[in-house]
């Protein structure tokens, strides 16, 4: 199989850039088309994953040339085109209305000039109808299972909202519901509909692939908050810690280094640490002095001596 190059996944700007590069610095040209082919060629994501997950960082940044050449390569590369228009909507969530109605207008040129309609997405999404309670109670955290604030709130707002939010943000989800009902519960009602039982159920996108688009688009803004919240959802929804460190590789090639190198990396491993997973990116026999490397790290940049690692709040 042949490996796809950075015209993959940069078809027009590639080429653009390198030639602005060459013309001011043949050097620095080559150097930056082999590292970003490098990054863009590793194993660890799928050609589509890894276009969705652009697709969502230039929706969010408002890179709307660079989204359209997304687009257009994802189609190419045969990416369901709901899928791409569904990795935009769910934007809405952290950019508002605005930034996705400018990408739905790329995504309308992209389809105009390839002379295509596209699937809609309203076809595919899940009403809910066919969600059991009782089921997803079972994979919910333990202190969220005997949490007794759990029932009472799902009595007075519905239990689809509050339920998504326990299996995706377990005990973190709770406290947040618990907060907001005492500030303003017509706006708790609100949220919960539109965010947590809409947006985050429609199901037109398996669950890791729209988490690992979420991871993205929060690095790519650089919101290290949220980027940590997704992570650790992400790998409880069938993301790997492989596929959120490539996301977050990825991330630096095209979005720049700041709170990536080594903080998200830093947020990962820990993660994946309290998670027991942490095998699957370290060798046993480098597990300890990591845990050194990155509890020395964090405790420099919260500027205290030390710092709990199970603390979830650090």
């Amino acid at each position: 199989m042949v490996k796809p190059s950075i015209d993959t996944f940069l078809p027009a700007s590639a080429e653009s850039l390198r030639r602005l590069f060459e013309r001011l610095d043949p050097g620095f040209a080559e150097m930056w088309a082999t590292h970003l082919s490098r990054l863009m060629n590793r194993p660890q994501l799928d050609v589509r994953t890894r276009l969705l997950v652009l697709t969502g960082q230039y929706t969010a940044t408002g890179k709307v040339p660079q989204l359209e050449e997304t687009i257009d390569a994802g189609l190419e590369a045969g990416v369901v085109s709901s899928d791409i228009l569904e990795v935009i909507l769910q934007c809405y969530v952290y950019t508002g209305p605005w930034v996705v109605a400018s990408a739905c207008e790329a995504y309308e040129r992209v389809l105009q000039r390839r002379g295509e309609s596209g699937d809609p997405v309203s076809s595919r999404v899940d009403d809910g109808s066919s969600r059991n309670l009782d089921e997803e109670r079972t994979r919910w955290a333990p202190a969220d299972q005997a949490d007794p604030r759990v029932g009472p709130l799902m009595e007075r707002y519905g239990w689809r909202g509050i339920a998504t939010g326990l299996r995706l943000r377990p005990v973190h989800h709770i406290n947040l519901v618990a907060t907001i009902d005492a500030l303003d519960p017509e706006y708790l009602q609100a949220w919960l509909d539109a965010i947590y039982a809409g947006m985050y159920n429609r199901q037109v996108l398996d669950n890791r692939t729209r988490i690992l688009c979420v991871v993205g688009n929060t690095l790519a803004m650089g919101e290290q908050h949220q980027s940590r919240r997704h992570m650790r959802s992400g790998l409880r929804n069938g993301a790997t810690p492989k596929e959120l460190l490539e996301v977050i590789f990825q991330t630096t090639g095209l979005f720049g280094h700041p709170h990536l190198m080594p903080a998200a990396i830093d947020d990962l491993l820990r993660i994946v640490d309290e998670e027991g997973r942490i095998d699957e990116l370290v060798a046993t026999e480098r597990v300890d002095e990591i845990r050194r490397i990155v509890a020395a790290r964090v405790a420099s940049r919260h500027g205290v001596g030390e710092i709990n690692l199970g603390d979830p709040r650090t």
